[in-house]
């Protein structure tokens, strides 16, 4: 792979969709257009299927490229992910961006998140060849050191999730220079250090009960204490931007300054007007 992939500099991860109905997600992705943002990245999360809700933002959208971030492979054989991901790219060419990844769970199938992944590459290679058309761009989710390397072989990109500008600089030091990274920075707007904690732990709970997740953020250097639910205000205060739209860019400029090529905002808390209010503002800063 290693294509030359040239997607914006900024753009959004938008976990609200698994709260959203049909017509919810369409006023939803139509009004972040409308706001500026170019680029969403859709979780694959507790609600919608990843590839569906591609083709919905696809659809209800006229410029919006959109990058699944990621889909579980866990969830798909290769043929339904190479398939949809073809089509996708086939039906909106230059808008569509297929993420990959798989958790320890792998385990339970009787073998190791890596080789699950090189596998499953292999086939999703196998099918497109056999079906012909445009390549599609990929990158992998990943934080351990064996698929973050894999995805300098295999892909066309690395996308981060819930990290420090620490990991991110890693991460460009195992990938190299040139490989696409975006790095999903979340954060809240509009809200005092206190305030924006409580919001942050609210999703952050979620994410204390995955093993995969515990055992990167051990990596990075925190505790058992930090890791106790609902999460250190060290913890909290290291993954999550808060303030002002501006003082949120200058927390996200430590990661492009770690090495990212894109910083993926992920805006925490209720999707209420005061949400849809700093959508606005963050991409009013886009023009």
């Amino acid at each position: 792979m290693n294509l030359s992939l040239s997607l914006p500099r900024n753009a959004l991860s938008i976990a609200e969709l698994d709260e959203l109905d049909h017509d919810g997600v369409v006023r939803f992705v139509r009004a972040l257009e409308r706001s500026g943002h170019r680029m969403v990245w859709i979780p694959e999360v507790n609600g919608r299927e990843a590839f569906t809700t591609a083709a919905l933002v696809l659809g209800a959208t006229e410029r919006m490229i959109v990058g699944n971030g990621v889909a579980r492979a866990l969830e798909r054989v290769p043929k339904s992910a190479a398939s949809a991901a073809q089509d996708l790219a086939a039906g909106y060419p230059g808008r569509y961006v297929l993420g990959l990844g798989v958790s320890g769970a792998a385990r339970e199938r009787g073998t190791g998140p890596l080789p699950f992944l090189r596998d499953y590459l292999d086939g999703v290679d196998a099918v497109i060849r056999r079906r012909g058309g445009p390549e599609v761009p990929r990158v992998l989710g990943a934080y351990s050191a064996g698929i973050t390397r894999l995805a300098a072989e295999r892909a066309d990109g690395l996308l981060t999730f819930l990290v420090t500008p620490e990991h991110t600089r890693w991460a460009r030091e195992t990938i190299g220079p040139d490989l696409f990274l975006s790095v999903v920075q979340w954060a809240v707007v509009g809200r005092d250090r206190a305030s924006a904690r409580d919001v942050a732990r609210r999703r952050l709970a979620y994410y204390l009960t995955l093993p995969h997740q515990l055992a990167k953020l051990t990596r990075l250097g925190f505790t058992d204490a930090d890791l106790a639910p609902p999460g250190s205000d060290r913890l909290v205060d290291a993954l999550v931007a808060c303030g002002t739209p501006d003082q949120v860019r200058e927390a996200l400029r430590q990661q492009y300054d770690a090495g990212a090529t894109q910083v993926a905002v992920s805006l925490v808390g209720p999707l209420d007007e005061a949400k849809l209010d700093a959508y606005r503002a963050l991409g009013e800063q886009e023009n």
